[in-house]
């Protein structure tokens, strides 16, 4: 009898000791703490990328932090805000690096330091990295050049308004673009300029642009600020329609210009779901599953009429 007792006991324990095990593994997971690094705070497109990254810590018991440099040009500022996420041992985290070579070095050695590192929205040149969950920038910037040599009627002189330097889902993006332009050969890209995602410098640039080629028939906007910036100026001289802009993301402003017909087309990207992907797979990868190497998000195309029902849709 004593040996039955004893046995039993014994199976209690053991029942006990699994599922205490247990109750700390999911304790230990909850206590998980993610960083998400945006290139900027400011903007709707990092608000909603920060919406997308909340929501899934919320769903998986996890610890948030998102934090990031004010503006997209402070790429110290931001190697800074690594080092100390660093030093404050959280778990795993996400970036978008403002500069994608700049920040390789304090990237891997938050990885040499064990904490698993993606990439979101724009990569790093390091192969450490686990993942790029983002848009394919290449495939975006052709999507781009097709939508504006088919509105330019395959010929016309076109101004590219370049973001932040070193930013490589941009370069990414342009890559795409001229290799797409370089098939029409009555295309001719006359300048390249960068507006430091600037609206007000994306705005000077097309008026300058204007100035020196008259006769200028399109206008890319790489970044989220180019396309309202060309906006204005396209507006501000009596050109709308006639020079055809083609951008990034929508920002309100860019929405309320496309629904005017004086930008023709967005490529409007998916912030939320990086956010939402980054959260979730640097969670499976703490686990110990093996996580997709490239997690494309994919783009959507906004056109006058889709942004007049974007509008109509918004609460007044």
């Amino acid at each position: 009898m004593r040996v039955k007792t004893a046995l039993v006991s014994a199976a209690l324990f053991g029942l006990m000791l699994t599922l205490f095990s247990t109750l700390v593994s999911q304790a230990d997971k909850k206590r998980w703490h993610i960083a998400i690094v945006p290139k900027a705070l400011t903007g709707e497109y990092w608000v909603r990328c920060k919406k997308g990254a909340e929501a899934a810590a919320k769903q998986f018991g996890l610890k948030l932090t998102f934090v990031g440099p004010s503006a997209e040009t402070e790429v110290d500022k931001q190697i800074d805000i690594v080092e100390n996420l660093i030093i404050r041992g959280v778990d795993a985290i996400g970036i978008s690096p403002c500069d994608g070579k700049a920040l390789v070095p304090v990237i891997e050695k938050a990885i040499s330091k064990g904490i698993p590192v993606v990439t979101v929205d724009s990569d790093a040149k390091t192969p450490k990295r686990l993942a790029y969950i983002g848009t394919d920038n290449e495939k975006a910037g052709e999507i781009a050049a097709k939508e504006l040599a088919k509105l330019m009627g395959g010929k016309g002189k076109v101004l590219i308004i370049q973001g932040v330097p070193g930013a490589e889902n941009l370069m990414q993006r342009v890559k795409g673009f001229k290799g797409v332009i370089a098939k029409y050969p009555q295309i001719k890209i006359v300048s390249e300029q960068a507006c430091q995602s600037d609206q007000t410098m994306a705005l000077n640039i097309t008026e300058n642009a204007l100035t020196a080629h008259p006769d200028l028939g399109g206008i890319f906007g790489v970044n989220a600020p180019g396309a309202p910036g060309a906006a204005q100026g396209i507006k501000a001289a009596g050109k709308s329609g006639k020079v055809k802009i083609v951008g990034f993301d929508a920002l309100p402003d860019t929405v309320r210009f496309c629904a005017e017909g004086v930008v023709q087309a967005i490529v409007e990207q998916r912030p939320y779901r990086m956010g939402y992907l980054a959260v979730r797979y640097l969670k499976q990868a703490l686990e110990g599953k093996e996580i997709p190497k490239v997690v494309d998000t994919g783009v959507d195309i906004i056109t006058p009429e889709r942004a007049k029902k974007i509008l109509l849709s918004q609460p007044k």
